[in-house]
Order: C-alpha cells, then sequence, then structure tokens
C-alpha cells in the first residue's frame, strides 16, 4: 500500500511541476532538450526516492537539478564550439603553411594542374569534403550536414587531405628536382 502511495505522490509531482520546468529550461535550451532534462531529473528523482514531494524543498531541489543540467548541457556545448573553431583554424593555418614560402605563393599552371591532379587522387570521402570545403568554400558544418557526418569526421579528413597532397606535392617537386638535374 505505502509504494501505491508514494507512486501516486510521484505522479501528482510530476504533473504539477513538469511543465514549469520545461519552461525554466527553455530559457537556456531548444523546447526538445529541455523536455528531456526534465523527464531525466523526474528519472533521477523515482530511482532515488528520495526526495518528498509534498514541501517547498522537494520542488526547489527540482529546479536546482534542471538548473544545474542546462549549465552542464552548455558547458559541454561550449567545449565542443571551442574544438571545432580550434580545429578550423589549426586546419587553416595548416593549409597556410604550404603556401609559405615565396616559390609557392607564385604556383604557375603546371603546378596548379598538379594539385588539381592529386586533389583527384585522395580517397573517395576525402576527396568530396576536400572539393567542398576548397571548390565551394563550404564551412565544417555544412559539409558535415550535407554528408550526414559529425564536423570531427570532416574536420579529420580535411587534415589528411591537406597532409597527403603536401607529402605528394613534395615527393613530386623532389623527383621532378632530380630528373631535371646536371647529367654527368
Amino acid at each position: 500500500m505505502k509504494e501505491q502511495d508514494h507512486t501516486t505522490d510521484f505522479r501528482r509531482f510530476y504533473e504539477e511541476n513538469f511543465s514549469r520546468l520545461v519552461q525554466f529550461a527553455r530559457q537556456f535550451t531548444s523546447k526538445e532538450t529541455a523536455k528531456d532534462i526534465v523527464q531525466d531529473t523526474f528519472m533521477d528523482l523515482w530511482e532515488r526516492g528520495q526526495v518528498r514531494y509534498n514541501d517547498a524543498s522537494g520542488r526547489s531541489y527540482l529546479f536546482m537539478c534542471v538548473r544545474n543540467r542546462c549549465l552542464n548541457l552548455l558547458k559541454q556545448e561550449q567545449v565542443k564550439e571551442q574544438y571545432l573553431q580550434n580545429t578550423q583554424i589549426d586546419n587553416r593555418l595548416l593549409g597556410l603553411d604550404y603556401y609559405d614560402s615565396a616559390e609557392k605563393q607564385f604556383i604557375d599552371d603546371e603546378n596548379l594542374h598538379q594539385i588539381y591532379r592529386q586533389i583527384d587522387l585522395l580517397p573517395d570521402k576525402c576527396r568530396e569534403i576536400f572539393k567542398l570545403a576548397y571548390y565551394e568554400d563550404k564551412k565544417s558544418k555544412e559539409i558535415a550536414e550535407l554528408l550526414h557526418l559529425s564536423i570531427r569526421t570532416v574536420e579529420h579528413q580535411l587534415y589528411l587531405g591537406l597532409k597527403i597532397l603536401r607529402e605528394k606535392l613534395k615527393a613530386e617537386k623532389s623527383s621532378s628536382r632530380k630528373n631535371s638535374g646536371p647529367k654527368p
């Protein structure tokens, strides 16, 4: 009988507070995320069974739990956003490193042709992502959405593409120097 009273009290507590808590969480997150946060909070309360549902301290505790979950979510999003920004900057710097030397600043048609040929030799997914980023000037987030990939995967593929290109073009240049050097 006592278990049934606990269930009834919890259900009443849930119904009285759910929409109010969702409105509170909506100040910080999307509607669906706010509902998920509130639902998860109630699930934790149910599993713990430690809250008194009939007093103000129970409501206060509930709001504090939802607030903390929203705060944690926002911190996680901030860390993700900083990671993405840093990765994009790193990729741009990597690209700039390639064009660092004076001779590389004046790429003639033949060198450009070699670059396009090497881009076409990149692995399929890497080539597709690379072309979207550098030919169509799309951001990593756009590419990720377009190809249904994570942003991290897109950033990694761009990094690999630049690394492969640098190595291949360096090898080609070194090979052409050996072939065009003085003959004994």
